[in-house]
């Protein structure tokens, strides 16, 4: 696919950062109305933003990451220790020198010195890279259309950016200290001779994390049938290696063995349509070979997972069943399961949470998980409707859920407003839906691995 030069532009710069300034916390409580996109009728709701900035300890911060209404939500360990407090508030369609359209924040992650986010915007075709001090937005990047996960090379010189309408892994040439990004090369996997030959026709590039060896390792999907792994060599930017559906049918994680060769990734599939998945798969990079080929979660739809800081437990979590396992990197054995990530667990589906990505505090007590709304805007609505919209905070040494942060409680929301947003014919109403989350120590951690891959 030729490259659209003019399509692709960024805002970035001193004339331009000035520019672009983060929304402030206006409000308080507020009162709007929605209209139903078919017949016009006014829908009226009310809803608590609670914007008021709290008192953080200055320890780490949360950045989660609100889907459903463009929102980014910050939150650091409250200074008077009694749970968190909301310290930001971003409404990225208040953000000065964005195009008036739909942007939805997917997934963030962070610069090795976490002193930049990359926040990969599905809706709006964008990366938005915010300078995490000041939360000031410096880079608006055309990444192309469902840019699903941004992440920064290991020397932070690019960020690759997976786009799944484009079926595209997209190179951004990242110069952090002119605060400057250029997109600057673009594997085009329906074009790419590796990966045709490979037997790889169908998929797009979902998630990716760089290996020990200088390479990453992208999974393919978004369905489980177009699951497969296309391995990049990050140095030249080419396909070193394609593998088909048939031997990887991995989907969705991606996560790097912090200190051996070992690659660990995720392959879920709803039960909607038939018998549901949820399964994780290790790749040795060192021998090119999978080395664990389709363990159990003990779940359906296997997605995100994250080391505990000391780097002796993997979690694993499944979207659809709210459950998931503890896996022993040493042995790649499962060792415990983890009965819930969210509050609301049942048999019936709609009863029940729906966890999606999580990330762990940089101190180790604590894993935090989000939690997908009641009108999701991605991913299968079997497996992805949840209960509760905002993300969870489990403790890591008994596997407990603490307490759950919502920053928009559901009950605000007039049941025929979340009816609206439900309903695929409509153009009605949106409402919470938590899917990113990252965590960004300020002051110095002693852990075991790295807080963040690559380790």
């Amino acid at each position: 696919m030729e490259m659209d030069q003019t399509r692709r532009r960024f805002l970035a710069g001193s004339a331009t950062a000035g520019a672009i300034a983060v929304a402030g916390c206006t409000g308080g409580d507020e009162t709007g109305e929605e209209e139903n996109g078919d017949d016009g009728d006014e829908v009226e709701f009310d809803y608590d933003i609670d914007p008021d900035l709290e008192e953080g300890d200055g320890s780490y911060e949360i950045w989660a990451l609100d889907q459903g209404r463009d929102d980014v939500f910050v939150y650091q360990p409250a200074a008077d220790g009694d749970g968190f407090a909301l310290t930001e508030y971003v409404d990225l369609n208040d953000l000065e020198g964005l195009p008036e359209e739909e942007i939805v924040p997917h997934m963030i992650d962070y610069s090795s010195d976490y002193e930049y986010a990359a926040i990969a915007c599905t809706a709006g075709g964008r990366t938005l890279v915010f300078r995490t001090e000041d939360h000031e937005l410096v880079a608006d990047i055309d990444t192309g259309a469902g840019s699903h996960m941004a992440a920064f090379s290991p020397d932070d010189e690019y960020i690759h950016v997976d786009a799944i309408d484009e079926e595209s892994i997209v190179r951004v040439d990242a110069d952090l200290e002119n605060e400057e990004f250029d997109v600057v090369d673009e594997i085009d996997l329906r074009e790419n001779e590796t990966v045709l030959e490979a037997g790889i026709e169908e998929g797009a590039p979902i998630c990716h994390q760089y290996a020990a060896d200088g390479r990453s390792l992208h999974t393919l999907g978004p369905s489980y049938h177009d699951g497969a792994l296309v391995i990049v060599d990050h140095d030249d930017f080419s396909v070193d290696k394609a593998i088909p559906h048939e031997t990887l049918p991995t989907n969705c994680g991606t996560m790097p063995h912090p200190t051996g060769e070992e690659f660990y990734l995720t392959a879920g599939l709803p039960s909607s349509d038939e018998e549901g998945v949820g399964e994780f798969y290790v790749y040795d990079t060192d021998a090119d070979e999978v080395v664990v080929d389709g363990e159990s979660t003990e779940g359906i739809d296997a997605h995100g997972f994250w080391f505990t800081p000391d780097g002796e437990e993997l979690w694993v979590l499944n979207r659809e069943t709210n459950d998931g396992v503890v896996v022993d990197p040493e042995t790649n054995d499962v060792v415990e399961e983890i009965d819930s990530f969210g509050p609301d667990q049942s048999d019936d589906p709609e009863q029940r949470d729906a966890p999606d990505i999580m990330w762990a505090s940089p101190d180790g007590e604590y894993m935090f998980v989000t939690l997908r709304g009641p009108a999701p805007l991605s991913g299968d609505p079997h497996a992805s409707t949840g209960v509760t919209p905002g993300f969870s905070v489990l403790s890591i040494d008994d596997r407990e859920i603490e307490s759950v942060v919502e920053p928009y409680p559901i009950d605000e929301f007039d049941d025929e407003h979340v009816e609206l947003a439900q309903d695929p014919d409509e153009d009605g109403p949106r409402v919470p839906d938590f899917h990113g989350i990252g965590v960004r120590p300020i002051e110095e951690f002693e852990t075991g691995i790295d807080t963040s891959p690559p380790f």
